[in-house]
């Protein structure tokens, strides 16, 4: 049940992988949250909604593809007549398409599905959210980023990920810290949080399960930017062990 002063949360891709674990952690650590998950397929976001419910944590669903307009105008709609507003958006849905496309899909193919979820998506997502965290007491947004975005990263030769190439992913996620950044300097002053996490190289989907950390862990730092108050900071670029090179 939601009262009036539930913090109303909107999670893209939630429905699996590292976005499901920050629905669950945030949750679980803070009761006084509404959190809801937003995915693309309905069947998958309603299994992954009963598993959080049968656990007794507070949680419902929105259908928002990122990559479509109109499902993005019909999710804000949504949040909307439920509630009227929202206090954080927690951008999370993202790919990598490099060696995960059809057989005969061009380099350009490649690179403009990438940046449709990872960068665009994003962007058209966050405004259509905006008048609505404009009615928040403190407004949240959290890009969930990469390390591999890291353009101080990519030219050090010594960096944990110096050996992994994929240069669309890298440079849609380089992309998403600038929009971080556009919106953390447009609305900043106004009391706004918008930040970016990096959750780690975590075992999910995402990656085939490659990952060496859990998705778990993955979810801790785009949590605690999602829980800031008013007195939190504002125009960050982070994972758990610290600020990251831009």
């Amino acid at each position: 049940m939601t009262s009036l002063d539930s913090t109303i949360v909107l999670i893209t891709g939630a429905n699996q992988g590292l976005g499901f674990e920050v629905a669950k952690k945030l949750a679980t650590d803070h009761p006084g949250y509404h959190v809801l998950l937003g995915y693309r397929d309905a069947a998958k976001g309603e299994e992954a909604i009963a598993k959080l419910r049968s656990q007794g944590l507070t949680v419902d669903g929105v259908i928002i593809d990122v990559t479509d307009d109109t499902s993005i105008q019909s999710a804000a709609k949504q949040v909307a007549d439920q509630f009227g507003r929202l206090d954080v958006l927690i951008n999370n849905a993202g790919v990598i398409t490099e060696g995960r496309l059809p057989e005969g899909t061009s380099l350009r193919q490649t690179w403009q599905a990438g940046f449709d979820i990872n960068t665009t998506g994003q962007v058209v997502t966050t405004e259509s959210f905006i008048p609505l965290l404009e009615k928040a007491a403190v407004p949240r947004i959290v890009f969930v980023s990469s390390a591999l975005g890291s353009c101080t990263g990519r030219l050090d030769p010594k960096d944990q990920f110096a050996a992994f190439q994929l240069p669309a992913y890298r440079s849609s996620k380089a992309a998403l810290n600038m929009i971080a950044c556009h919106y953390a300097n447009l609305y900043g002053p106004k009391g706004w949080k918008v930040n970016a996490s990096d959750p780690g190289f975590c075992a999910t989907n995402f990656n085939r399960f490659r990952g060496w950390g859990t998705p778990e862990s993955g979810a801790l730092q785009t949590v605690r930017l999602a829980t800031l108050d008013k007195d939190g900071p504002n125009g960050t670029f982070s994972n758990t062990d610290g600020p990251l090179g831009w």
